[in-house]
């Protein structure tokens, strides 16, 4: 069974050995305040997953997670045959939410996290939809 961070045990093979997959990070005052990486979403590279976006708190409110998004977007148009870029985010994360809205992805779906904690917390999980032209 794989666990929840297993693509970050290994960020090399997870995102930059194959095609469709990079990473990125944002750097301020010498070290890491942001990332994003961008893996395919099975489906026969048709889809591109946009995962591990994150930006330290005392560094939110300066457009990096919109310049890492802007980022793995142009990547996505770059990748033949690639078709949207879809993403998973929890209930909870309101400005994140925000944020995928206003870089142009589209609610998909909502569904329960499939595990005891999901069902006993009642924790909704939003797919989101960027469709690439």
């Amino acid at each position: 069974m794989r666990c929840l961070g297993d693509d970050l045990r290994d960020i090399r093979a997870a995102y930059m050995d194959g095609p469709g997959a990079r990473f990125w990070v944002a750097e301020a005052d010498e070290r890491v305040v942001g990332t994003v990486g961008m893996r395919p979403a099975g489906g026969g590279g048709e889809e591109l997953a946009l995962k591990r976006m994150a930006v330290r708190k005392d560094y939110r409110g300066r457009g990096i997670a919109a310049a890492l998004g802007r980022t793995a977007l142009a990547f996505a148009r770059q990748q033949r045959g690639c078709r949207a870029v879809v993403l998973n985010t929890m209930m909870l994360q309101h400005e994140a939410r925000a944020l995928y809205e206003r870089l142009g992805f589209r609610r998909d779906r909502r569904y329960l996290l499939p595990t005891v904690y999901g069902r006993l917390a009642n924790c909704t999980v939003t797919t989101y939809r960027y469709q690439l032209p």
